[in-house]
């Protein structure tokens, strides 16, 4: 039978071992918020003019003819259990030259957002100043 020394000073240097541990990991998740530890993006996290969005929020994408030009609105519901308190608004891009391209642009966003995947999307107002599509936003 293996039989140990037991000294106070070997249990204090336990004890301020397991403390010192504690201390590095609690100061490691305040100081490095665990969306850095994880690979989901923390909506929290993002910018006041950055919002990440799917085909659950997006409900129509709708190619409409403007005075100056056309522009591509998005009508976005902003998500709520069981839908009951849901809101929609509408977000346009408007840096469309002509019906083609808008039409095609509105067509590769449908098949982006059924393919299930995230996009980011930069704002003003209702204004959608840059669209991200990365495979790899979650």
């Amino acid at each position: 039978m293996k039989t140990g020394i037991y000294s106070p000073s070997h249990q204090a240097k336990k004890e301020s071992l397991s403390l010192i541990n504690l201390c590095l990991s609690t100061g490691l998740l305040l100081f490095n918020p665990p969306s850095i530890l994880s690979d989901v993006t923390n909506p929290w996290s993002l910018h006041n003019d950055e919002r990440i969005i799917n085909r659950k929020h997006v409900s129509q994408i709708v190619l409409e003819t403007r005075s100056n030009g056309f522009r591509l609105t998005l009508l976005v519901n902003e998500r709520f259990p069981y839908n009951y308190k849901s809101k929609s608004f509408a977000l346009y891009y408007s840096n469309i030259k002509n019906a083609k391209e808008g039409l095609e642009f509105a067509e590769k966003l449908d098949r982006y957002l059924n393919s299930g995947h995230n996009m980011k999307i930069r704002i003003n107002g209702s204004e959608i100043i840059e669209i991200i599509l990365d495979e790899s936003i979650r």
